[in-house]
């Protein structure tokens, strides 16, 4: 895997870890972890990122919600502090048939890149991982 620096923003301390040790071994990545989308804002607003590995249900401040911050950052003038936001990996314990991907992809079309659903296959993340560290908006 290339060079590159990820955010895991999950809220389940040992998964958090385990994607964290995961991705540091598997490649040259600076990896850091946050406990729930509050806290993943505040990473984001002192740090560019490649690769956002993003929770959708966690206390405190949902998934979604912070795609919302994430998508005001890039579009919305009083409060932009990004030219582009990194590609988000979203990883959900949410069945296909209640939140599918689709859905899930609808929500910010711009920055949501791929779904994985829990229990996780972590190499198949990280390949998709690898996909997106050098970030361009105009690859899908």
């Amino acid at each position: 895997m290339p060079n590159g620096h990820v955010l895991v923003v999950e809220d389940d301390d040992t998964i958090r870890r385990l994607l964290i040790e995961y991705l540091k071994q598997h490649a040259l990545l600076t990896v850091e972890g946050a406990r729930d989308a509050i806290e993943a804002l505040h990473f984001v607003a002192q740090e560019a990122y490649s690769v956002i590995i993003l929770d959708l249900m966690m206390p405190k401040m949902s998934g979604v919600d912070f795609l919302d911050s994430l998508r005001a950052l890039t579009e919305d003038p009083s409060v932009k502090a990004m030219e582009t936001a990194p590609a988000v990996l979203v990883i959900t314990a949410a069945p296909a048939a209640a939140l599918s991907d689709s859905v899930i992809r609808k929500r910010a079309p711009d920055v949501v890149r791929a779904v994985f659903r829990k229990p996780l296959d972590v190499a198949a993340l990280a390949d998709c991982v690898k996909k997106y560290l050098r970030y361009d908006p105009a690859r899908r």
